[in-house]
């Protein structure tokens, strides 16, 4: 089998396994895109991710995270499912990349099966190793540079042919000697629907994202309090954000995720019941709810804090009930739930996430009640940090 044509009967497996589109990648280092990926540190938008800031050599040079690698097959998969009306109550939207099984596990799993196969045309022991977004690995810039799609403003991979941004990128970064695929020549053009559409203006045209105000770092990665003047722009998002991409032109017919993995019956779904986070007592009760999904990132403490302040959104929205749904009985339960967290919990963070989102209710007598029960808070930092809104 010549080079040429083991390159085509690899795109031809991986395409039967399910992977949308399928390049070939080299393993030099990618200069010019670790200047760029400088600068956007330098620009501090990497937020509190430390692991980000550290070396940015190793990170554009592929070679140096497997060695034995001499190129890699890069694929993208779609995880996109459609989204259902959310249900009545009080329920958080979770990213559509989350809704199913843990992506970093079934990834790689179908990756080794696409090596094992590889492995019996080739008649010998290929050395390779699988990887997908859990390494030290700039993977836009590997996907853009070799023609799995190109990175738009928003820096999602957008791929050929009306492909789109809901696609997962991954590498099975191998010993075979293949020719690298060359760029694919696409374009936002002047469209910047992507950043005029986030809720938090975390798109910089020309730029990139910056973390400190995405929605998907504030409720994933972040491990502070949400920022006060962020909160409402949350809205509903719970993990994760997809506005994003639900504005791209490119994601008009995008394609649904070929693997039940994927599908939200197999995960966390769509939508969470807020208070039935609030209400998880230990981090081991959390860890088996969502051990095998993504949701398990932000931990039992980050997925409260994101809980609160989406309560407190519902309940800023409940003065035109009609707009929410939620009834003056079902307001009264959500309230009555607050007060009770405040007096069980013991972190100051959440703490003043609680009583922030019980502000946002404009009924007099939660706020009548709301007033009291600051001025017998114990926690000095607390009460500084709520008097900026009660």
């Amino acid at each position: 089998m010549t080079p040429h044509q083991l390159k085509e009967e690899i795109k031809r497996i991986a395409s039967e396994l399910g992977f949308q589109r399928t390049v070939i990648a080299s393993l030099e280092p990618m200069e010019a895109e670790r200047q760029e990926y400088e600068r956007w540190l330098a620009l501090g938008y990497a937020a509190g991710m430390e692991y980000l800031k550290r070396n940015p050599h190793f990170r554009t040079s592929p070679q140096m995270l497997y060695p034995d690698g001499r190129s890699a097959i890069v694929v993208s998969v779609s995880y996109y499912t459609e989204v259902p009306e959310p249900p009545p109550g009080f329920f958080g939207k979770v990213a559509r990349y989350a809704v199913g099984l843990d992506y970093h596990v079934v990834i790689r799993a179908k990756l080794r099966e696409l090596n094992a196969r590889l492995e019996k045309i080739t008649g010998r022991k290929i050395l390779a190793k699988a990887y997908t977004d859990d390494v030290s690995l700039f993977e836009q810039a590997l996907a853009a540079r070799h023609g799995l799609g190109f990175a738009g403003r928003h820096t999602l991979i957008i791929g050929p042919q009306m492909l789109g941004t809901y696609n997962f990128v991954a590498e099975l970064i191998t010993d075979l000697e293949l020719e690298a695929d060359e760029p694919y020549q696409g374009t936002c053009g002047k469209c910047f629907r992507c950043g005029e559409g986030c809720p938090t203006d975390a798109i910089e045209y020309g730029i990139g994202v910056n973390a400190n105000k995405c929605i998907s770092y504030l409720t994933i990665e972040n491990k502070e309090g949400i920022p006060l003047e962020l909160r409402k722009q949350l809205g509903s998002w719970v993990f994760g954000c997809d506005v994003c991409q639900e504005v791209c032109p490119y994601n008009q017919r995008p394609n649904h995720a070929p693997w039940e993995e994927f599908s939200p019956e197999r995960g966390a779904g769509h939508y969470l019941d807020l208070f039935s986070i609030l209400q998880m007592d230990s981090q081991s009760e959390f860890h088996q709810r969502f051990v095998h999904t993504p949701l398990r990132r932000p931990k039992l403490r980050g997925m409260k804090r994101n809980a609160l302040t989406v309560v407190g959104n519902i309940l800023g929205n409940c003065a035109a009930a009609s707009s929410t749904g939620i009834t003056p009985q079902e307001q009264f339960e959500a309230v009555k739930k607050l007060f009770e967290f405040i007096q069980e919990e013991s972190d100051e963070m959440l703490k003043e996430h609680a009583y922030w989102a019980l502000a946002q209710h404009e009924e007099p007598e939660t706020r009548k009640k709301l007033k009291q029960i600051i001025d017998r808070e114990e926690s000095q930092i607390v009460r500084s940090l709520v008097g900026a809104y009660v």
